[in-house]
């Protein structure tokens, strides 16, 4: 039958239920065989056979056969009325993926032999267009209608290799146009208004390698970009950009190393880096701009441009970043970073509800959104395509950026199987790539089963690491304003989970304790990071406490995150008691609440040195650093202890040269404590309380050893 335009009713909504059945709400009424269901395209219109009836209120029209994806189908009334069929819940069942999910590695734009090859999945999509941007008066868009291909893939090729290209997708879908970036995209323009075309080949590539150590090997340093050198004394140029990092030699007034050099003299091994993927919060116009940590991703490829010193080009976004992370891999330092792929900043202005809508996110039985995460709405990694778009973007950033690890924000909001094709895929690109994040078991609608917590540790095996609050709250107490080991007489701690997280939170054959983890390289070690109040801040709310018993409780700190066995992780600056002045979650606050501050960094240059020590201490001995469980058990030794202490010894490795047993005393009372070794014989003294160094502090000829008040001793035999 030959079309002609038909007025859609507002007051009549019909939606795909399933691929086989459509929902219809409206006037029910009339009788179900007077109901029919056209199908509309090149300009005729189609009657569809589909069985009819009515049930609660609605209408359903049924049929043998699957629905099609992106083709318009109107539902007519009896009196003709006429509603566009809206893909529904049918874009979130198991027959969607399995009819239209696309593997293909070729999704975005991409210069090859001579063309630009423009590619995006909007299977749902009757029509898909590429515009592209001109940016002088003169000239004017340009708008080419894209050709549909297997698997709802709509492509698009322009003769000439246009790196540099401005372009946007316009998308008509559910009978709505939509305008919007390309979520492949890996660069644009500010705010990401517009997508970008680049040609990686015209992208300088610097590739450094840094020493492949295991896991238990690393030291983790968390800092933002902006942090790191805004303050006034930092020493840097480009304070607050990637540029700022690339900076060498910079000091403090008082001549202390600070930024890059701060980071060689500390030490450590990995810096994680707060997201730098593209973020919504923070207009990129504005200078300076807007404060944020950045968890509220809007372009997952793309660099973040606040960031930039040349924002105005969008090549730069890549060329800056790609200096920094070339910087710290020249100095042997590993780049890990922070990835919010759990949630999209608006969920009515991501790319990809616009172009693919009801697909991409979690919904509950009564179609609202799942919220989990808090922010409005909970991606779908257990969806073919969510998960594709996961991993891609996480292959990207190896590819191009050369990055050694990701850290994963809510990490429980993912699917366990999705996390394990994470692992096993990023393996096979870069064997070494270290994996972790935030196992909280969160409020999201999957399973508890299938939800990527540190519940399911077991199942994603011991290459994907977790935050370890069990050792958290053990050592200085829950984020709620409980009492860890560190406070002494005051807190009730058992000193059996004291050495249960010391030994990496794993088996424990001897007291029959079940492991959190199947290996150490699983435990993130931490007592602070971004979120929630520094340290230093809870002490001071905690109660009342002097300057130097709350600098003690932070040194001992210290040396038990670097001595427990797994992965110790630092929030840069806790090594001179950083503070954001009591405000919890620092998210949007000011720039001088988060910013490093240099000047304490000089105040308190000792404890500085201290940690310093520290690392390179856990560097020497291997027993601060075993890589199984075995190992663990047969060489980790928790030592009979007087009440309120805790000690323990690392065995040294029989017939190994130079091997030494290793001792490791804390007292956290408020009185010096004397402990008498099992062993006679001579020991070094490497760890005294204020004082670390690898050249031991003294001797001690005898077995009874003296532990002052709040501290900590190491010492070798």
């Amino acid at each position: 039958m030959t079309s002609n335009h038909h007025a859609i009713n507002s007051d009549l909504i019909a939606w795909l239920e399933d691929l086989y059945t459509v929902k219809v709400k409206g006037d029910t009424a009339f009788a179900s065989n007077q109901w029919r269901i056209v199908k509309k395209e090149n300009g005729k219109e189609t009657l569809i056979d589909a069985a009819c009836f009515i049930e609660e209120g609605f209408v359903y029209l049924q049929r043998k056969e699957p629905y099609q994806a992106g083709v318009r189908y109107e539902v007519v009334s009896p009196d003709n009325r006429r509603a566009h069929v809206l893909s529904g819940k049918a874009v979130r069942t198991l027959l969607f993926d399995d009819l239209y999910a696309y593997d293909g590695d070729d999704l975005g734009a991409r210069c090859h032999r001579g063309e630009t090859l423009f590619a995006v999945w909007a299977p749902t999509a009757e029509e898909v267009h590429l515009v592209i941007h001109r940016h002088t008066k003169h000239e004017k868009e340009a708008v080419h209608v894209m050709k549909r291909t297997i698997r709802g893939v709509w492509r698009m090729e322009l003769q000439g290799e246009h790196h540099g290209l401005c372009y946007t997708y316009r998308v008509f879908v559910n009978g709505v146009w939509q305008e919007t970036p390309d979520p492949y995209a890996a660069s644009s323009t500010l705010n990401g208004d517009q997508s970008v075309v680049i040609d990686w080949r015209k992208i300088p590539d610097k590739a450094y390698a840094i020493p492949k150590t295991a896991i238990t090997d690393a030291i983790i340093y968390e800092v933002h970009v902006r942090d790191f050198t805004a303050h006034l004394y930092s020493g840097v140029k480009q304070k607050g950009k990637y540029l700022g990092w690339t900076e060498r030699d910079t000091k403090t007034p008082n001549g202390c190393t600070s930024a890059l050099s701060y980071i060689k003299e500390l030490g450590v091994t990995h810096v994680q880096l707060l997201p730098v993927h593209d973020f919504g919060s923070v207009d990129e116009t504005k200078e300076p701009p807007a404060y944020n940590w950045g968890y509220d991703p809007v372009q997952h490829f793309v660099p973040e441009g606040s960031y930039v010193v040349n924002k105005h080009q969008p090549e730069a976004r890549i060329r800056e970043l790609k200096q920094l992370i070339d910087t710290l891999h020249q100095h042997g330092i590993g780049v890990i970073l922070d990835v919010v792929l759990n949630h999209f900043y608006k969920i009515e202005t991501a790319s990809l509800e616009k172009i693919v809508p009801g697909y991409y996110f979690r919904y509950d039985d009564y179609g609202l959104l799942s919220n989990g995460t808090g922010v409005g709405n909970d991606t779908a990694s257990e969806r073919y395509m969510m998960r594709k778009y996961i991993i891609d973007c996480l292959l990207h950033w190896i590819r191009h950026y050369q990055v050694d690890g990701f850290r994963f924000d809510l990490m429980g909001i993912h699917d366990v199987t999705t996390m394990q094709e994470v692992s096993c895929r990023l393996r096979e690109e870069k064997p070494s790539v270290f994996l972790y994040g935030e196992g909280w078991n969160m409020n999201t609608v999957l399973a508890d089963k299938q939800k990527a917590s540190i519940n399911q540790a077991p199942q994603l095996g011991k290459r994907v690491g977790f935050f370890n609050d069990r050792f958290r709250n053990t050592v200085k107490g829950n984020i709620f304003g409980s009492l860890g080991f560190i406070h002494g007489e005051r807190a009730d701690v058992d000193v059996d989970n004291v050495a249960f997280v010391m030994r990496g939170s794993i088996r424990w054959e001897e007291k029959k304790k079940t492991g959190l983890f199947t290996a150490p390289s699983q435990s993130i070690n931490y007592v602070e990071c971004h979120d929630n109040h520094t340290l230093w801040d809870q002490l001071n709310i905690q109660g009342d406490m002097s300057l130097e018993e709350k600098r003690k409780m932070h040194r001992l700190t210290l040396v038990m995150v670097l001595t427990a066995q797994g992965v110790p992780f630092l929030h840069g600056g806790q090594e001179f008691f950083r503070t954001k002045y009591g405000v919890e979650n620092s998210y949007n606050a000011p720039v001088w609440i988060n910013q490093f501050d240099w000047e304490q960094r000089e105040i308190h240059n000792e404890n500085v040195e201290f940690l310093k020590n520290l690392i390179q201490i856990r560097k020497q001995f291997d027993g601060f650093r075993m890589q199984t469980t075995a190992v663990i058990e047969r060489r980790f030794q928790q030592l009979a202890q007087p009440k309120d202490l805790f000690i323990f010894k690392i065995h040294k490795v029989e017939h190994k040269e130079n091997a030494k047993d290793l001792y490791v005393l804390f007292n956290h009372t408020k009185n010096p404590r004397k402990v008498v070794l099992p062993e006679k014989g001579i020991y070094q003294v490497i760890v005294d309380g204020e004082r670390a160094s690898l050249i031991p502090l003294k001797t001690i000829h005898s077995n009874t050893i003296e532990v002052q008040p709040v501290s900590a001793v190491i010492l070798y035999k």
